[in-house]
C-alpha cells in the first residue's frame, strides 16, 4: 500500500532502482552547479580583494583553514545526521527520517552557538601563533571575527541543504544557493569599495557579504521546514533530540568530526608554513586553491550524489547495488578529473592572470600548478571514499586514511622538503602532490575490501508507520 503522503519518498525508487551513472548525474548536476555557486563566494572575494592588493587577498586565505577547523566539528557530526536520514528513507521509515532531520537541526543550533563564541574569542591569538605576516594580520582578524559571528546562521543553512540532499532533493538547494550567490556577488563590491554611498569596508565588507548571503539560505530553510516540505514538517518540539539518536550520531559522527578537525588543524599548520614563506607564496597558494576548487566542484557533486545513493541503497539493504554505485562512480570521477587536470595544466599561467597581476605570484603559481595537477584525479578517489564512508556510516577507516594523508604525507613531507632540505615553496607543492596520490591509492584499497557494506540504522521501537513497495536486493 502506498501512503497518502508519499512525497518524503518521492525520489526513493529512482535512487534505488535506476541505472547508476544516469542516476548519479541526475542527482549530481544540481550539486555541481550549487558547489560552483558556493565556490563563487571565495572566487568573488578573491577577484575583488585582489584589486586592492596581495595583503587584502591574503587575509581570507590565512583565515579559512582556522575557520574550517571550527566548522569541522559541527560539520563532521552533521554528516552523521544526514547518514541517518538517508538510510531511514532507504528503509522506508518516514517517522524516523523526520525525527532525525529535526534532531539534527536542534543539535546543530547548539554546536553553532558554542563554536561561534569560541572561534570569535580565540581566533586572533591563533592567527598570531600561525605566524601570519604583520601586514596581513589585522585584516585577517577583522575578516575572521565577522565570519565567526555569522556561524549560527550559516550552520542552519548547511543542515537544511544536507537534509534535502538526504531525501534525494538536489534541485531545491541549488536554486536557493543561486539566489544566495547573487546576493554575495552584488554586495561584495558595494561593501568592499563603498559603492552607492556605502562605507568602503575592504576585507570586512567581503566577510559581511558572505555572512548575509549564507543567512538567506538559513532563512528559507527555516520557512520551508516549519511550513512542511516534501512531507517533512519540523516544529519546535522536534529540535529536542533523544538519547538513542545522540548515541548513534556520536558513533558515526565522532570519527568524522575527528577527521574534519584533524584535517583543518593540519591545514592551519600548513598555512603557518606557507605564511613563513612570505606574502607572494600566500597569494600563490590562495589563488591556486581557488582554481582547483573549480574542478573539485565536480568531485563534490559526484561525492554528494554517491553518499545519497549509498545511504539509501544500504538503508534498503541492497548491498549489491551499493557496491556497483561505489565502483562506477570511482571510475567516473578519476576519468573526468584526469581531463580537468590536463586543462588546468595547459592554461595554468592564464588562470592566475585572471585573479592577480603580480608577476611574482603568477610565476610561482605556474610552478605550483605544474607540480600539483597530476594528483587531482587521486584526490577525487579520496573524496569518493569519504562519500562511501558517510553514506554507509562506517567512518573510522576513512578517518585514518585522511589523517595519514595530511599529517604524515603532507605536513611531514612539507617539513622535510621545504624546511629541513631547504627546497622552499617547491617542497610544499611536491608534498601536496604526493599526499593526494598516496591517499587516493589507500582509499581505493579500502573501498575494494567492502567492509562498509552494512547499514547502521536501528528502529528503537518496533512499529510500522509507513508501508511502501519493497525494493529487493535483486534490483540491480
Amino acid at each position: 500500500m502506498v501512503s497518502s503522503e508519499p512525497s518524503l519518498f518521492k525520489y526513493r525508487d529512482r535512487i534505488l532502482s535506476g541505472p547508476v551513472i544516469r542516476t548519479t548525474f541526475w542527482l549530481a548536476w544540481p550539486i555541481i552547479l550549487a558547489n560552483i555557486i558556493n565556490i563563487s563566494y571565495n572566487l568573488v572575494d578573491t577577484f575583488w580583494l585582489g584589486k586592492i592588493g596581495k595583503e587584502s587577498l591574503s587575509a581570507p586565505t590565512v583565515s579559512w583553514p582556522l575557520i574550517m577547523f571550527f566548522y569541522s566539528i559541527g560539520m563532521g557530526l552533521s554528516f552523521a545526521g544526514v547518514t541517518l536520514v538517508s538510510q531511514y528513507i532507504g528503509a522506508g521509515e518516514k517517522e524516523y527520517a523526520r525525527k532525525s532531520a529535526g534532531y539534527m537541526i536542534g543539535f546543530m543550533l547548539i554546536l553553532a552557538a558554542l563554536i561561534s563564541i569560541l572561534g570569535f574569542t580565540v581566533s586572533p591569538f591563533i592567527l598570531k601563533l600561525m605566524g601570519v605576516p604583520g601586514e596581513v594580520l589585522p585584516l585577517a582578524i577583522n575578516y575572521i571575527r565577522v565570519i565567526f559571528a555569522g556561524i549560527p546562521l550559516a550552520f542552519i543553512g548547511f543542515a537544511f541543504i544536507s537534509i534535502l540532499n538526504g531525501l534525494g532533493d538536489t534541485r531545491t538547494p541549488t536554486l536557493i544557493a543561486a539566489i544566495s550567490s547573487s546576493i554575495n556577488v552584488v554586495l561584495d563590491p558595494i561593501l568592499i569599495f563603498g559603492w552607492f554611498g556605502a562605507p568602503a569596508l575592504g576585507v570586512i565588507g567581503a566577510a559581511i557579504a558572505t555572512v548575509v548571503a549564507r543567512s538567506f539560505i538559513s532563512i528559507v530553510g527555516v520557512v520551508l521546514l516549519t511550513r512542511g516540505y516534501m512531507g517533512l514538517k519540523i516544529g519546535f518540539r522536534d529540535l529536542f533530540f533523544e538519547k538513542w539518536w545522540l548515541k548513534k550520531t556520536l558513533k558515526i559522527g565522532v570519527p568524522l568530526a575527528i577527521q574534519q578537525s584533524a584535517n583543518s588543524l593540519g591545514f592551519v599548520i600548513m598555512m603557518s608554513i606557507v605564511s613563513s614563506m612570505g606574502t607572494t607564496v600566500i597569494a600563490t597558494y590562495g589563488v591556486g586553491i581557488r582554481i582547483i576548487d573549480i574542478i573539485q566542484a565536480f568531485t563534490w557533486g559526484i561525492m554528494r550524489a554517491t553518499s545519497i545513493m549509498i545511504g539509501q541503497t544500504i538503508g534498503a539493504e541492497n548491498y549489491v547495488k551499493a557496491e556497483e554505485v561505489a565502483k562506477k562512480n570511482m571510475m567516473l570521477t578519476f576519468t573526468v578529473l584526469s581531463i580537468g587536470a590536463l586543462l588546468i595544466y595547459i592554461f595554468r599561467r592564464q588562470l592566475y592572470e585572471v585573479f592577480i597581476s603580480d608577476p611574482g605570484v603568477i610565476a610561482e603559481g605556474d610552478r605550483f600548478l605544474a607540480i600539483f595537477v597530476p594528483s587531482i584525479p587521486f584526490f577525487g578517489l579520496f573524496f569518493l571514499t569519504g562519500a562511501i564512508a558517510r553514506g554507509s556510516g562506517h567512518t573510522v577507516a576513512f578517518t585514518v586514511i585522511s589523517i595519514i594523508r595530511l599529517w604524515v604525507l603532507r605536513i611531514g613531507l612539507t617539513i622535510l622538503l621545504a624546511l629541513v632540505m631547504g627546497i622552499g615553496s617547491t617542497g610544499i607543492w611536491i608534498a601536496m602532490t604526493i599526499s593526494n596520490i598516496g591517499a587516493g591509492i589507500l582509499a581505493l584499497a579500502w573501498m575494494l575490501r567492502g567492509t562498509w557494506k552494512q547499514r547502521v540504522i536501528e528502529i528503537p521501537f518496533k512499529h510500522k508507520t509507513y508501508t511502501i513497495r519493497e525494493t529487493s536486493s535483486q534490483n540491480n
